[in-house]
């Protein structure tokens, strides 16, 4: 790996034990002392080394983080993560969803569906001089942020090249600093095991983001390549990945003051966001994605009720929806709770009295007046820009038409550099598998549903904030009713084999077609273009300022500043630990199977398997029964800090063994993408034990096991035997 300039690390301060902080891998050796005091027993320069053990083990999914366990390629991540999988793979007649799926040999693996991705990390550079350092000062906000997306385009191009790899570039401390990341990108990935509904989702909603917890949140996939050994589409030829590292997972189980280590990619937080910024995520944002999210899901919801059929087409939508609504109710809650805005408004006074005091400050006056006249800016339009958003959201048949015409509109233009990102050469597959992909959630009864809500939505806009192609489409219709008519009798698009055509077609051969999802897309776009153009502008205007802001942040605070979460490869480590959610409530930091068996109703949410019940009413535990609990452990808390995208990062003990896999926060923990409370922040893991446990005494998974090189207790044969 190239080394790193040392200005990443004048960023990253050391702050308490495990109570905040999402480090780069480059920064975990400055953190060796904290940690060895902490508890980790291996050496923490490890961490830094992205094709070393263990950090080469730990993979990415494409929005979700999981992990090698096998030398022939098996992949343990988040059941939720593997939900997708699950949902391609079913039918009304065999329900991988509800009933779990084991493959017993690799014959019987399935492919996980189109777009399904392994990324393994092999390289992070320093690539600030590149995109940023020769812009110059004259440039327009919208020159400044073409200039930059141009830089970032050709240093992708350039490292993907060679081929069988996925590069980014993405931006550190606000546009400070540029890394590139290198991934293999592994293409043909297979569904191995996913325990039964009951255990991978048991509690639903109704226990998601809350402790206590006893929910299984685990899969198995597997990466295959070619036999070359390169990445390669989906064949029966192809062979098992062979991972240059694993982990090693752990029998052990945690106790209370464990340290513990989680790797992942989260996907954002909003720790530098000022104060007039959150104050509009807690006014508007996150109010409205919570009125819109439910209103949904209950109409999808509905449709499902008689329908075996529709409810698996709108499994998924649903299962995100839900996930954002916890999680957005959860945070305005944390608003209150940790009073976020006001936090923000003190530690912009508290920056105003620095610079004002210290006369080398004094070129950073003006940031804060800048960064919120931007923000002005780029709220001007939210209620119209929400409404046009849900609208394309709430119909994946109006979503897969925008695709298809942009792409046209982007392959038209003289060379990729010109194209749009997610619509240059190297997205063309992903959109392809995407088309095909689609397919299991195009269901026109609820795609119709679901758009009348939002075209209702649209009509009750203030009459600065109007869609006018929508307005006209619908004036032009006579109502939302009959202009639903004319849109689903007169499209093709629902047909897959039609979606395929039109992607090899000009824009002008799709309007030609005289389909009324596309007509539609073409009186839409203008709008959506002239709003990307504004948006690209206070970009390339925030691009300027934002450096500057976070300089005088670090200034301020001594250096004592991390990056936000940005998708990126990260380190965060803590302790096993409960908490005090309320005066006169203290929550111990660890579940067993016996709380399943209190839960279980037998329906809904908590309806666990027949098999688990048995096997926990006979005592079926030898040899994974924690003897200072006194049962098997289901999931435990610790104070790591993590965020949406580390939902399957492994969690490591001292020793670099998974102990468990990462896929929650607490209900009061979910302010912490703004502000991290070390009382009240904390992580949900499922416990390795407990994965073990179903696995062999429950689900028979014992290739698995003994492929993994773990004891077998209950399926006979020799113990630990591999495959």
């Amino acid at each position: 790996m190239k080394k790193l300039l040392i200005g990443i690390l004048s960023f990253a301060a050391v702050s308490a034990f495990g109570v905040e902080g999402m480090w780069m891998p480059q920064q975990i050796p400055s953190l060796a002392a904290e940690l060895k005091k902490a508890g980790l027993q291996i050496d923490a320069k490890r961490f830094a080394d992205l094709t070393g053990d263990p950090m080469g083990a730990v993979i990415s999914l494409g929005g979700c983080s999981a992990s090698f366990v096998s030398p022939d390629g098996l992949v343990v991540t988040n059941h939720h993560c593997g939900f997708g999988a699950l949902q391609f793979n079913s039918t009304p007649q065999r329900d991988l969803i509800t009933n779990g799926f084991l493959a017993k040999t690799r014959e019987e693996e399935l492919p996980a569906g189109p777009g399904s991705r392994v990324f393994v990390t092999t390289n992070i550079e320093d690539v600030t001089a590149r995109v940023s350092g020769a812009l110059a000062p004259s440039l327009s906000n919208i020159d400044r942020e073409k200039a930059i997306d141009r830089n970032v385009k050709q240093l992708v191009d350039e490292c993907e090249k060679p081929g069988g790899v996925r590069c980014r570039v993405a931006s550190f401390f606000e546009g400070s600093q540029y890394l590139r990341t290198t991934q293999m990108e592994i293409r043909d990935v297979r569904l191995v095991y996913a325990p039964a509904l009951g255990i991978g989702d048991f509690g639903g909603e109704t226990d998601n983001w809350m402790w206590p917890r006893h929910t299984g949140d685990w899969s198995y996939l597997r990466a295959y390549v070619g036999k070359d050994g390169r990445p390669a589409d989906y064949s029966k030829d192809n062979v098992p990945y062979h991972p240059l590292h694993i982990l090693k997972v752990s029998t052990e189980g945690v106790n209370p003051g464990d340290f513990v280590l989680v790797a992942g990619y989260p996907g954002r937080t909003f720790r530098y966001r000022t104060a007039a910024e959150v104050g509009e995520m807690q006014s508007y944002s996150y109010p409205t994605t919570i009125k819109y999210a439910t209103d949904l899901n209950n109409i999808l919801r509905d449709l499902g009720k008689a329908d075996k059929k529709v409810e698996i087409a709108n499994a998924s939508r649903i299962k995100g929806n839900d996930n954002v609504l916890k999680n957005y109710t959860g945070t305005l809650t944390g608003f209150n709770n940790f009073h976020i805005v006001g936090q923000r408004q003190k530690r912009e006074a508290d920056l105003a009295a620095y610079i004002a005091s210290h006369p080398e400050a004094a070129k950073y006056k003006d940031v804060m007046n800048q960064i919120n006249a931007l923000h002005q800016q780029s709220i001007a339009n939210e209620q119209r820009d929400t409404v046009l958003s849900w609208i394309l959201r709430s119909s994946p048949m109006l979503g897969q038409s925008i695709t298809l015409y942009r792409l046209s509109m982007e392959k038209a233009k003289p060379s990729d550099l010109d194209r749009e990102g997610g619509f240059q050469q190297r997205d063309w597959p992903r959109i392809t598998e995407g088309v095909t992909r689609a397919q299991k959630s195009i269901e026109p009864a609820s795609d119709r549903a679901g758009l009348r809500y939002f075209l209702n939505e649209s009509q009750k806009l203030p009459a600065n904030q109007r869609l006018a192609p929508i307005d006209a489409a619908i004036a032009k219709a006579g109502g939302v009713e009959p202009f639903l008519d004319h849109l689903y009798a007169n499209t093709k698009v629902g047909d897959v084999a039609q979606r395929k055509a039109m992607q090899d077609e000009t824009t002008a051969q799709l309007v030609a077609r005289n389909d009324s999802m596309i007509d539609l897309v073409a009186a839409i776009m203008p709008l959506s273009l002239e709003t990307e153009h504004n948006q690209k502008e206070l970009s390339g205007a925030m691009s300027k300022i934002r450096p500057m802001y976070m300089d005088a942040l670090r200034a301020s605070n001594g250096g004592r500043l991390y990056p936000d979460a940005n998708g990126t490869l990260r380190v965060t480590f803590g302790q096993v630990k409960g908490y005090t959610p309320r005066d006169g409530v203290m929550y111990t930091p660890k579940t067993t199977i016996s709380g399943v068996l209190a839960k279980n109703t037998g329906s809904g949410e908590f309806d666990a398997p027949k098999a688990e019940l048995d096997a926990i009413r006979a005592n079926k535990t030898a040899g994974y029964v924690d003897p200072k609990i006194g049962g098997v452990p289901v999931d435990f808390l610790s104070t790591v800090d993590t965020t949406g995208g580390n939902s399957g990062s492994p969690t490591l003990n001292a020793k670099g063994e998974l102990c468990g896999l990462l896929f929650d926060g607490t209900y009061e923990s979910l302010g912490s993408d703004f502000v991290v409370d070390e009382n009240i922040t904390r992580s949900i893991h499922v416990d390795a034990v407990y994965m073990l446990w179903v696995m062999d005494a429950v689900d028979g998974a014992h290739n698995l096991l003994r492929e993994m090189n773990v004891p077998v207790h209950f399926g006979g044969g020799a113990v630990g035997a591999g495959k």
